[in-house]
């Protein structure tokens, strides 16, 4: 059977291309006669695509597994591989903003006071940016009361305090999902610094 290289992004191409790849992905390109240049040039050409798409919120689970055989395969160079990775991860994470009605004001609010012990918290969300900031009066995450800022989006969690201008901490725990997971992330140990840009 010979491979579609003009598949397009629709549910029956993707499909088609992963039934037409997963007896080969094993092989090497030659043994499995996939030619990998015109390949990944369909694979680029899908991903055009899908970026065309006006609210691509929804994981494409038949795209997403497209995309994981394809890099398991050994039939692309190394920046190939990576390009790949980078539209797996892209098709994996939509541009979804409904985490962000996991955090009710209120809840997130007092996620904060107590997570921080502080005496004030005000909740900000910012669909646009698909992000939420909490600022705060009288908190502390251990070193002494400050006012500051968390902030939280889909990649990561961050303490602004306000006496470090440009300095911030950043939670290496799994992202919350919902306040009670804030609170607990809030009041973890597993912090480290980083710098804005």
């Amino acid at each position: 059977m010979a491979m579609n290289y003009d598949a397009k992004y629709n549910t029956d191409d993707v499909v088609a291309l992963f039934d037409e790849i997963a007896p080969l992905w094993k092989k090497t390109a030659e043994e499995a006669g996939v030619e990998p240049e015109k390949l990944y040039k369909t694979l680029e050409a899908i991903m055009v695509e899908v970026r065309k798409v006006d609210k691509y919120d929804e994981v494409d689970k038949d795209l997403q597994a497209l995309f994981a055989m394809v890099t398991a395969t050994k039939w692309f160079d190394e920046k190939q591989v990576e390009k790949i990775d980078e539209w797996l991860e892209e098709v994996a994470s939509p541009e979804d903003t409904e985490w962000l009605n996991s955090f009710p004001e209120s809840e997130t609010q007092n996620a904060v006071i107590e997570g921080l012990k502080a005496r004030t918290a005000t909740v900000t969300v910012d669909k646009i940016a698909k992000a939420i900031s909490i600022e705060y009066e009288g908190g502390t995450y251990g070193q002494g009361k400050h006012d500051g800022e968390v902030r939280i989006n889909a990649e990561d969690v961050r303490i602004y305090d306000r006496r470090y201008p440009g300095k911030y901490l950043v939670s290496h725990d799994e992202l919350p999902h919902s306040p009670e997971d804030l609170q607990w992330c809030l009041q973890s140990p597993h912090w480290d610094y980083g710098w804005d840009e």
